[in-house]
């Protein structure tokens, strides 16, 4: 027969036992949980806007999408767990539809004054980013040397369908300057080139790794200096997802963001 001074020992022995496997399963069960209650937060991207983003060449994937802006999200989820991004690529003029619907809770990256005033009143931007500007695109030798609204009024412009244009939407629309539409910067480049447009709204930042994907050279182009207007780049967030909006530029301000140079030279 077991001694009672044994029986005492396997009962402690049994406790110790039974509390570790009730410790080890809620241990599990608890990181379990944390795992299927994160957020998951959709946002919305074009195609290509590099150096900030572009679809991997290989793979047109929108996972596959690599960029300063998409280092800067990689480093976010790092630092937040209880989030999960998840990117999708979509038509500019389709994004619109989908961000009017709230059928995403992110748009990256834009300015608030390049989309609808229904589209601003349900999401916010974030801290700003990066500052940029747009500019005028003409053929190198064009006689276009300005882009005052008076040298432009009555010319042939082209930009990428779905876009908007700040505060020249309002000479489109007015008719005042001739907005030519297409979908890719090919198409602009192949406008310009055989004079069926004067110019066409670029972003000298992202034209030269655009334009290296077409036949054309940035030697047969001339990028008018001044900008046209400047904007800031910003994460747009749905203004229901508040803590991620918080969480997200809070990291804007704790956290370097890389600085962008500019890669055209002006003729």
């Amino acid at each position: 027969m077991i001694s009672f001074h044994r029986r005492k020992i396997l009962r402690a022995i049994c406790k110790i036992i039974f509390i570790t496997v009730i410790l080890s399963i809620s241990a599990t069960g608890g990181s379990y949980a944390k795992e299927i209650q994160k957020e998951k937060i959709v946002i919305l991207f074009g195609h290509r806007f590099p150096p900030f983003y572009s679809i991997n060449k290989s793979n047109e994937s929108s996972q596959n999408l690599k960029g300063l802006f998409i280092d800067i999200l990689e480093n976010f989820t790092k630092s937040h767990p209880q989030y999960k991004l998840e990117y999708k690529c979509l038509p500019r003029e389709r994004i619109n539809k989908v961000l009017a619907a709230e059928n995403a809770d992110a748009f990256a990256l834009t300015d608030p004054m390049f989309v609808s005033k229904e589209i601003n009143s349900k999401f916010a931007p974030s801290l700003p980013l990066w500052k940029i500007g747009d500019h005028l695109l003409v053929r190198k030798n064009s006689d276009i040397i300005d882009n005052n609204i008076e040298d432009l009024r009555g010319k042939r412009i082209a930009v990428l369908h779905g876009n908007g244009y700040g505060p020249l939407d309002e000479y489109f629309d007015k008719g005042i300057i001739h907005k030519h539409s297409v979908y890719r910067t090919s198409q602009i480049l192949e406008l310009i080139t055989k004079r069926r447009v004067e110019g066409a709204i670029c972003n000298e930042m992202t034209l030269p790794k655009l334009m290296n994907r077409t036949s054309h050279s940035i030697n047969s182009f001339r990028i008018i200096e001044k900008p046209l207007y400047e904007y800031n780049l910003h994460l747009l967030i749905k203004r229901s997802k508040t803590d991620f909006l918080e969480d997200f530029n809070i990291f804007i301000t704790k956290n370097k963001i890389p600085t962008i140079k500019h890669t055209v030279q002006h003729k």
